[in-house]
């Protein structure tokens, strides 16, 4: 799904080519695989392709079904209370959108890896599978930046102004992060080419003499606008969030700083090891050199990391949707609206008995604000000002 991916794609067929020329471009399937072996060291290690092939399409498996039901119920329960108060339910919405687009790339993958590496749908589809998934990649990944900006913005600013206009400036925000994240992938996707030899495969194919240069851009820029400025205002925005938060000086600012914290650590657990490999990689043979069985290794396990990192589309939902006893509530609402009227008005009655301990109730005068919704775990607002709205991740709504 990568530069490197193509690059591993090349190595594990373990084939060695002639030469291919110092100069011009890459005519043809051999020479490209003489310049994929002659980058990697001579030393062997045992490790079953075979083995890998079943674990990945084990683990696609898994992340497609759960990711698959739990974005789709994100959506379908965002979607429907679209017309209610959400403080920030347009980036969650997008957000989720965004996570079901990958999601919906891994059948694709599954099917490549179980055919080591063959493409059998066709030149179009392998440049649109590519450049779907990266789109929707980013926007994900801009989503969590958004709404760790969004929230410390909704917590410290009160003025009516901002209240205001802070919906027309949301969506013009996500418009901006889809239109973004349509072009920065389009370098990369127009060096993707369909590779016919006696198996076709689906590569990263650069002019020859720029192929290092080419690799290398794409990676930095991968790296970069996919992980290293959005971890910066992630954990710039979370932590004076949770720095917000302490001074509120409430019983409940530890657990609430925690749960700030964890979703910094999600993001580094599901990206930092798949950003380190591909830069790594890219590096190698050109820039610098690693041990020959380090290079292996990371290159035997590249698909497995990648792999792993499609697993923030499982827990983003439950993160800042399934924690959340606001949303809880009302995908029991969504689910009971679809039974029979006699289980329905049961479900009603549970629903309305049990909204008193654990949803949230907004109560409002004439002509004032709505107050901070309670919750006996996640609730907070900011101290000597009028009270604002909440940010939906942090409290039920």
């Amino acid at each position: 799904m990568s530069v490197t991916a193509s690059m591993e794609s090349g190595l594990s067929m373990g084939v060695t080519a002639g030469p291919a020329r110092d100069t011009g471009e890459i005519h043809n399937w051999t020479e490209l695989l003489y310049f994929f072996n002659h980058t990697m060291p001579e030393c062997h290690i045992e490790l079953s392709e075979n083995t890998k092939r079943v674990a990945l399409f084990v683990l696609y498996l898994a992340i497609f079904v759960v990711g698959l039901v739990e974005n789709l119920l994100v959506i379908c329960v965002n979607w429907r209370c679209s017309g209610q108060v959400g403080l920030l339910r347009l980036y969650i919405l997008n957000m989720a959108i965004a996570d079901l687009g990958m999601i919906l790339s891994l059948p694709v993958w599954m099917l490549e890896v179980t055919l080591d590496y063959t493409w059998l749908w066709g030149s179009f589809s392998c440049r649109f599978t590519h450049y779907f998934y990266f789109a929707n990649m980013y926007s994900s990944i801009f989503f969590l930046v958004c709404l760790s900006i969004d929230r410390y913005i909704t917590l410290t600013n009160a003025s009516p102004s901002w209240q205001c206009r802070q919906l027309r400036v949301r969506r013009a925000v996500c418009a901006g992060v889809w239109v973004l994240s349509a072009i920065i992938p389009l370098p990369e996707v127009v060096h993707i080419q369909l590779v016919e030899s006696s198996e076709p495969m689906c590569l990263f194919m650069a002019p020859f003499e720029t192929y290092s240069i080419w690799a290398l851009i794409v990676t930095l820029s991968t790296t970069v606008l996919g992980f290293l400025l959005p971890f910066f205002l992630i954990t710039v925005f979370n932590v004076l969030t949770a720095c917000r938060l302490r001074r509120a000086g409430r019983p409940e600012s530890r657990r609430l700083c925690l749960l700030v914290c964890s979703y910094m650590a999600v993001f580094v657990i599901c990206w930092l090891p798949y950003q380190l490999t591909l830069l790594l990689l890219s590096l190698h043979g050109t820039h610098i050199s690693l041990h020959c069985y380090l290079a292996h290794l990371l290159y035997f396990f590249y698909d497995v990391i990648d792999c792993f990192s499609m697993l923030h589309c499982v827990v983003n939902p439950i993160l800042y949707n399934f924690l959340s006893p606001g949303f809880r509530g009302q995908l029991l609402r969504a689910v009971v609206h679809y039974l029979p009227k006699v289980q329905a008005r049961t479900g009603r009655r549970a629903s309305s008995s049990s909204s008193s301990t654990q949803h949230s109730i907004i109560i409002t005068k004439e002509g004032t604000l709505p107050q901070p919704p309670t919750h006996p775990s996640l609730n907070f607002q900011a101290p000597n000002t009028s009270p604002i709205p909440v940010p939906q991740p942090l409290i039920a709504s």
